[in-house]
């Protein structure tokens, strides 16, 4: 696979050993049966989430895989259902890759900008049994961004700024920060992938639209890319973002995780109405994932609820739940706060609220590096 990749994705690693141990350890309790191309098409522009390079005119090829798990993971009643069922994960995920031209304008050969199923962005199939891993990255937790400043002390600690927040931006740049997705961080956490210096999280909750008006764009001038939490049940409805500007921001590079059908606190739900719980969770991932065309794995607790002011019953029994359905990761609302995320304790991952009226030096301190 090595020489196959486009310098650029070769780039992010520290060497072919290393992307080799990589996959090796990715994929080592699983075997490919079969694979399947779809139709393949060009496409204009094509943006990595990874690096958020743009690239013009490449081919996007789907690709299939049915994958058989092995003994280790058929033969352990905790495994995930993904690991013991990969195979509906693994279907149409689009293989990039760049034509190379000759000096007489010829076809010499392709490049992989995207391996589709074996690129580090394709769905996780976590292990059943990690290794404790800590790593250092901060998730900062965003939620408007907007100039209309509300009144009311809620609503003004929610909302950031466009010029702070272009200004904490521009600080991150400054101090060779590099946005990361979710992905890379539980490939590092589970097998080992490489991390940029200074890695860091940006996630955006609620799908408001400024988001789309606001933080997009200037993602997009910073070369960043963003994890926005989207309350399924309140796209397309006034104040918040449409299927169309999630797709736009999809194709862009930014990433997109669930936040519940109705922004329930999930803690109360779990104790007393556990049905309305699984709606929430089942639901909410379902309609992303028919609407989007990709596997939705992270979640974002509304209010941080239960990892918030919850009892340990409830955060065990939703941790039990998301595992159940599908998902890898979720993130917490402080309460707690951190930088060293674990890969013990993949779904109460720790943020940093970004509160709309502190200014670019508490945004500073905030940070490790």
């Amino acid at each position: 696979m090595w020489p196959l990749l486009h310098p650029d994705m070769q780039a992010l690693w520290p060497g072919e050993s290393a992307f080799a141990r990589f996959w090796q350890a990715r994929l080592r309790d699983y075997t490919v049966q079969q694979f399947t191309l779809g139709a393949a098409r060009w496409l204009p522009k094509w943006v990595y989430p990874e690096t958020m390079k743009g690239y013009n005119d490449v081919l996007a090829v789907p690709v299939s895989l049915a994958l058989q798990p092995g003994a280790a993971i058929t033969g352990d009643s905790s495994a995930p259902p993904e690991d013991k069922h990969p195979t509906p994960l693994y279907q149409n995920l689009l293989l990039i890759v760049q034509p190379v031209r000759d000096n007489a304008g010829h076809l010499a050969r392709w490049l992989v900008l995207d391996g589709g199923p074996a690129d580090p962005e394709a769905p996780i199939l976590p292990p059943i049994h990690p290794a404790s891993v800590s790593v250092e990255t901060p998730i900062m937790m965003y939620h408007h961004v907007s100039n209309v400043m509300p009144t009311d002390v809620l609503g003004m600690s929610l909302t950031v700024k466009n010029t702070l927040f272009q200004q904490q931006l521009a600080y991150l740049k400054q101090h060779h920060y590099h946005t990361i997705t979710f992905n890379q961080l539980f490939d590092a956490l589970y097998f080992g992938g490489p991390l940029p210096v200074h890695p860091i999280i940006l996630t955006f909750d609620d799908g408001y639209h400024d988001a789309f008006m606001f933080a997009y764009p200037l993602l997009k001038e910073y070369n960043f890319t963003g994890t926005f939490n989207i309350i399924s049940g309140y796209v397309q409805t006034p104040g918040y973002l449409t299927w169309n500007d999630i797709r736009g921001m999809l194709i862009g590079g930014m990433q997109i995780a669930s936040h519940t059908v109705h922004h329930y606190s999930m803690g109360p739900l779990v104790a007393y109405a556990q049905a309305q719980a699984q709606y929430e969770l089942q639901h909410s991932q379902a309609t992303l994932q028919q609407q989007l065309g990709i596997a939705i794995q992270q979640f974002c607790y509304p209010s941080g609820s239960p990892f918030r002011g919850g009892t340990l019953f409830e955060q065990q029994a939703i941790e039990t739940m998301l595992s159940a359905d599908g998902y890898i990761g979720a993130t917490t609302d402080p309460g707690q706060t951190g930088v060293y995320q674990s890969s013990l304790s993949p779904f109460a991952l720790l943020r940093i609220r970004v509160d709309g009226r502190s200014n670019l030096q508490d945004f500073e301190y905030s940070l490790p590096w």
